[in-house]
């Protein structure tokens, strides 16, 4: 008989990474569990209040309503009745005033910013101290900013004296109360209170930049312009996609300033009247002569701007991103 072999022992030292494992595989489920607990809350305030009331406006725009109670399923009829007459005058006419808004925007506010985040960059020298200068107004509420725009723009106000002394208007200001002036003088407040956040953004991606790259285009006999417009622009790709997604996003959901400055009907004569007044009118009541409120329709209402931003802010995403230089 052969003698029976004994296994060898194994080395202490050889347990020990196996101990390890099971400890970080351990620690880990932990971590993960911890992870999940802290999410939740989030997650759960975030379908009650997000979520649930989205999927709500969603399935209640095909139903009929009678004030504030659904009744029998209508299918699409309330997003038929939608571009009809009179709602569809309604309905074109804000859809047009939001995209003037958006190019108005994109000119004003993220042009003028990518001008005077340029020029801050090209003179580095009290850079933060204009940074600050153009920023506070985006500390303020729209609300508060469009109070004070009203006060300052209305008849016999700061804005028209100070006109008047110096000689470029004569007579009382009424430029909120002329349908050809009171949309420009809106998306004109709009990107005065947010110019600050394309210059911090633009200014930001600016320094990214190796400056190596101006310096050859400086050799190369380059201008300002040039290296603006050839250099600098395309490197923006990422920065520019953001703001003009941001740019999208806001102006499509604009309320506050118009309803300060306004009123809920987007006065003089709905020139002013964007998509969001519009559903306001019909979801309070506000709308018509008599005021009935017509949920069925403002739901329909609201289901179609989502589209809108849906579908408008995933083709820029992808738009900007396939335009990414990467050095």
């Amino acid at each position: 008989m052969q003698p029976a072999t004994t296994r060898p022992a194994l080395h202490p030292d050889r347990k020990q990474p196996m101990i390890k494992l099971r400890r970080m595989t351990s620690l880990q489920r932990t971590q993960q569990r911890m992870a999940v607990l802290f999410i939740l809350p989030a997650l759960a305030v975030y379908g009650l209040f997000v979520l649930y009331p989205l999927l709500m406006s969603l399935w209640g725009s095909f139903f009929a309503w009678k004030g504030l109670r659904m009744q029998e399923f209508a299918g699409l009829a309330n997003f038929s009745r939608l571009f009809v007459f009179p709602s569809g005058a309604r309905l074109y006419g804000a859809l047009g005033h939001n995209v003037v808004w958006f190019f108005g925007i994109m000119l004003l506010q993220n042009g003028l910013g990518l001008l005077f985040a340029w020029l801050l960059f090209l003179r580095d020298k009290g850079a933060a101290f204009f940074q600050s200068v153009f920023f506070f107004p985006a500390v303020l509420s729209p609300v508060i900013v469009g109070a004070l725009w009203r006060l300052l723009l209305a008849p016999g106000g700061i804005v028209e004296w100070a006109l008047n002394g110096l000689g470029l208007h004569q007579g009382s200001l009424t430029v909120l109360g002329n349908s050809h002036t009171a949309l420009g003088m809106l998306i004109a407040v709009d990107a005065w209170n947010w110019m600050g956040l394309p210059v911090l953004i633009y200014t930001a991606g600016l320094r990214q930049i190796s400056g190596q790259i101006f310096e050859a285009a400086k050799l190369d006999g380059a201008g300002n312009a040039r290296m603006l417009f050839s250099i600098a622009l395309p490197l923006l790709m990422p920065a520019l996609g953001t703001l003009t997604t941001l740019s999208f996003i806001n102006t499509f959901n604009q309320f506050d300033i118009v309803y300060v400055m306004q009123g809920v009907q987007g006065n003089p004569s709905y020139s002013t009247d964007t998509l969001v007044t519009y559903f306001y009118r019909l979801a309070f009541g506000a709308e018509g002569a008599v005021g009935i409120t017509d949920i069925g329709l403002a739901l329909a209402l609201g289901t179609m701007l989502f589209l809108i931003l849906s579908i408008g802010t995933l083709l820029m995403l992808r738009f900007f991103d396939k335009r990414t230089i990467e050095l």
